[in-house]
């Protein structure tokens, strides 16, 4: 799945940018989860939309994210020193998506409202994690974590900034379909983590072809 990922992003890359989009603009974003895998997953990508006609199109990301995968120790049952920070370790994703969007014009005024709904595929990276236990000892943590799914739904604003330029903002709901197994190599415990939902928004600007 990793290497589809990566396939994707490079044919995204090199494709001619008129033929694949009407818009291109760069976004930011964030979701909120329950803290299995994160508390909130902050990223950033570029995003396009290819015009069905006036109210319809199909959207499409490339977005790169970086967050804590909070307490690995705890997932796998094991308790860390108190008197130190909890071990956090940073994981990154790629995420390549598509969706369908339903937009609804109005010609007199800069406001058009939109909906949209999509499927994502995330290839995740986690190091490990080490740090010192509760009562004495170590623990050292591996993560295989398979590419996610995401599949999501959205709904927001398009703000037109003169005849080229619009800001989009939007509030999102993304389920990951996960399977991370984590394992401590020390103990042998063992832990995962499935799937899961990330409430949010983004915030893009974009150019118009």
């Amino acid at each position: 799945m990793r290497t589809i990922c990566v396939a994707g992003a490079v044919a995204l890359a090199f494709l001619p940018c008129p033929v694949l989009a009407h818009d291109l603009g760069v976004r930011g974003m964030i979701t909120a989860s329950d803290g299995e895998p994160a508390n909130d997953i902050p990223g950033f990508g570029l995003f396009g939309h290819w015009r069905l006609g006036e109210r319809w199109s199909i959207g499409f990301a490339v977005d790169r994210t970086e967050y804590d995968f909070e307490e690995p120790a705890k997932l796998v049952g094991l308790r860390q020193e108190e008197d130190i920070e909890p071990v956090d370790v940073i994981a990154e994703a790629t995420v390549l998506s598509a969706w369908i969007e339903r937009t609804y014009p109005r010609p007199s005024g800069r406001l058009d409202w939109f909906w949209g709904a999509g499927v994502g595929f995330a290839s995740i990276d986690v190091p490990d994690a080490t740090g010192p236990l509760a009562g004495g000892g170590t623990f050292d943590i591996t993560t295989e974590a398979d590419s996610e799914v995401v599949v999501s739904l959205l709904a927001g604003l398009h703000r037109r900034l003169g005849e080229r330029w619009f800001l989009e903002f939007a509030l999102r709901a993304d389920q990951h379909f996960a399977d991370w197994q984590v394992t401590d190599r020390v103990s042998g415990n063992r832990g995962a983590v499935d799937d899961y939902l990330a409430l949010g928004g983004q915030l893009g600007i974009g150019f118009r072809f």
